[in-house]
């Protein structure tokens, strides 16, 4: 999935970031339950941030946060949104199913996923969720966006059910699941029913 991310950036396809764009108020409200629930913003780890929209909006909230991505292009557009916006983020080169603690760090309190796990392999997703688990306090949440359907084509992520989430992520437990509004989406996305699912470490 990488190499397609890899040639999307490269060509200028990207249609998850004006998907983005349209989703990030649903988003924000759900960042406001994670402060008010833990007493103000924590250390979180945004995994395959792209091109660093929610990395930012999350600086933005007073979170410490990194973001973490595997294609150089997304990389460096992120890290020229948080200049621009004076943003005090740090955005490193991570495979999102290793995570190393040299790059990331580790002690997270809270882990944001839009639209990453669901374009792994069932191997990856296994790989993707260890990682996760490893570099998290005890009580960390992962707020993570999935399609329910696939969103076209092979070669376009595969979308994950919450059977599918479940098992890869073992160690947690799904405590809310939040249907966001599709209107103002491309009718890929909301033909593929995307999903907020919130965990908790167990």
């Amino acid at each position: 999935m990488s190499k397609f991310y890899e040639f999307a950036y490269a060509v200028g396809f990207t249609p998850w970031e004006q998907a983005a764009k349209v989703s990030l108020e649903a988003t924000q409200e759900l960042f406001q339950r994670e402060e008010a629930e833990r007493g103000g913003p924590g250390k979180a780890l945004d995994v395959g941030c792209g091109s660093g929209l929610y990395t930012l909006a999350l600086a933005e909230r007073g979170w410490d946060v990194t973001g973490a991505d595997l294609v150089d292009r997304a990389i460096d557009r992120a890290r020229r949104r948080l200049a621009e916006a004076g943003a005090d983020a740090k955005i490193v080169k991570a495979d999102a199913t290793v995570l190393p603690a040299d790059a990331v760090g580790g002690d997270f309190d809270f882990v944001l996923d839009i639209g990453c796990f669901h374009g792994l392999t069932a191997e990856q997703r296994s790989s993707m969720a260890r990682a996760v688990t490893a570099r998290t306090k005890p009580d960390a949440t992962l707020l993570m966006l999935a399609f329910n359907k696939p969103v076209g084509p092979p070669f376009m992520p595969a979308g994950a059910t919450q059977e599918q989430i479940e098992r890869a992520f073992t160690g947690w437990d799904i405590i809310d699941v939040v249907t966001p509004s599709t209107s103002s989406l491309p009718r890929l996305a909301r033909r593929a029913e995307p999903r907020f699912y919130r965990l908790r470490k167990s």
